[in-house]
């Protein structure tokens, strides 16, 4: 963005409103914890009436994960036998897209980590429009903060990093973006929360969505927090998380932060009560049960007497009020050796009333564990335990599928591990699960999908696309792509296979 769109910014915040042509709000916002406690004043969202969407298209996946029980299983698409041997369009945008693609009326939506949305023409490659929403954070500027000297963090430079999410019903994408707001200076960076409407391309509302008692050395400063998962709408309101930079850098806390969709009304917040860290990262958002609850997996606390739901499983209700925790008996040890728990996020287990969740908490392997979703049982209850990665921790979101019908019907969870996707065959009555299968060939460490029948996963390491079978592991269709980005998460969509990678999207056809 251009330094007079960051001045025209800042006179919106110094003003306490935001305003473009079409509609104007005048009234004030304000900001609250989940506690009620009054925080600091926030701008009035500009609010643009949306029309009527049209009806979806084949395969639309609108939110990470194919949906908020973030399974990641395409269940619409028809069956995958054949990829073309190269990208049938590979566009080159101005950043690198870590997010998810999101496909939805024939169009690819990505946001880049230079702080754009884009609508892409799924078949052809086109933009089809696109809209710079704020100047992008570079590192120079996060290490001036107190405590970040020394080269934190693995994104530069810091825009949209976490999945947007679109809103059918009013035909709007959001989208999370972090920013400078008139300077390259510490303090002028703010995380802000976007929606752009897909009918006339607009920005509709800016808001700015950082948690209360920001850049105060006993809370936190917002250049040591990051916003890398997906973001959730659920309930008529959107979620987002925080967590911190590689490395664990400065005082920050894991977060969640949400507000209507409309933009009005106060930010409520949600901090995971550690000293520091406790970060809420795992590439997928949140969780979301069938009553509105959320479910989300925290990183290391700071303690190693009192628990700190650092490495904790976390049920809070869409209030953001705090139902139940569980974490494993070794929570100290996680907290000390920074073996996040939560460097993936909870999943649901299909047609039960279970979460499975992986982190990275092992020297070599990991293990994962099986639980209810309600009551959580509190440290070291309620859960069954067991071997998961063979080498490295999950990484970024798992996705789960259904297997077969009838008696024999296999329930399956595919792990996003350092050596590769591991598959973990879930036995639901005995609430247990064993490995059952690693990839034929390769090393597709990335977040899996299951779509058009196969498990598809990407070597952010290597550049690789992979296509396995459910059941078996057996590897049945590979390609080389761009370079990809940390946890980089593909998506299937109006029978088209979409990557994103560290210039852009490229688009593999999947037509026989």
């Amino acid at each position: 963005m251009a330094e007079g769109r960051s001045d025209k910014r800042s006179r919106r915040l110094a003003a306490g409103c935001v305003g473009v042509a079409l509609a104007v709000v005048a009234a004030g916002c304000s900001t609250a914890s989940a506690t009620g406690t009054p925080a600091t004043t926030e701008p009035a969202p500009t609010i643009v009436p949306s029309t009527k969407p049209a009806p979806r298209a084949l395969g639309a996946l609108t939110t990470y994960g194919y949906g908020n029980a973030r399974s990641d299983r395409d269940t619409v698409d028809p069956t995958i036998a054949k990829l073309s041997s190269a990208p049938k369009w590979d566009d080159s945008l101005d950043g690198a897209v870590y997010g998810q693609p999101l496909v939805y009326n024939a169009a690819v939506y990505v946001g880049t980590e230079n702080d754009t949305i884009y609508a892409i023409k799924a078949k052809t490659g086109k933009v089809l429009w696109r809209l710079h929403v704020g100047t992008a954070v570079s590192t120079s500027a996060i290490d001036t903060a107190p405590g970040l000297s020394g080269g934190c963090g693995d994104i530069d430079p810091l825009g949209i990093t976490g999945t947007p999410v679109i809103d059918t019903a009013t035909n709007e994408i959001f989208a999370a973006e972090e920013t400078e707001v008139g300077g390259n200076k510490w303090q002028d960076i703010k995380h802000w929360l976007v929606a752009v409407s897909l009918t006339t391309h607009a920005e509709l509302w800016h808001r700015q969505i950082d948690p209360p008692h920001a850049n105060y050395s006993s809370y936190y400063y917002i250049p040591a927090e990051q916003q890398r998962s997906a973001l959730t709408l659920a309930g008529g309101r959107i979620y987002v998380e925080f967590g911190g930079l590689d490395g664990d850098c400065g005082q920050y806390h894991g977060y969640v932060v949400d507000l209507p969709y409309t933009g009005k009304g106060s930010l409520v917040s949600y901090q995971v009560p550690t000293q520091r860290e406790g970060g809420i990262w795992g590439t997928g958002g949140a969780f979301v049960s069938r009553g509105g609850d959320l479910y989300v997996a925290t990183g290391n606390g700071s303690s190693n007497t009192g628990y700190d739901e650092g490495n904790s499983v976390v049920e809070l209700s869409p209030g953001l009020k705090r139902l139940g925790y569980w974490a494993p008996k070794n929570w100290v040890q996680l907290n000390e050796d920074d073996w996040d728990l939560g460097s993936a996020g909870p999943v649901a287990v299909p047609g039960t009333s279970l979460l499975f969740v992986a982190g990275k908490p092992a020297t070599t392997g990991s293990f994962g564990d099986l639980m209810k979703d309600s009551p959580l049982g509190g440290v070291g209850k309620g859960a069954f335990t067991g071997s998961v990665c063979l080498g490295g921790g999950a990484f970024g979101a798992d996705a789960t599928d259904v297997v077969g019908t009838g008696a024999k019907s296999r329930t399956y969870v595919y792990a996003p591990c350092g050596s590769g996707t591991e598959a973990v065959k879930i036995d639901v009555s005995a609430m247990t699960f064993k490995r059952a299968w690693s990839p034929s060939t390769g090393s597709p460490n990335g977040p899996p999908i299951v779509a058009g029948g196969l498990v598809w996963a990407l070597d952010w390491n290597a550049g690789e696309l992979y296509g396995m079978r459910p059941s078996s592991g057996r590897v049945l269709l590979e390609r080389a792509t761009d370079a990809l980005e940390h946890f980089a998460t593909p998506a299937v969509g109006d029978a088209t296979l979409f990557v994103p990678t560290q210039k852009g999207v490229e688009a593999w056809s999947t037509a026989s």
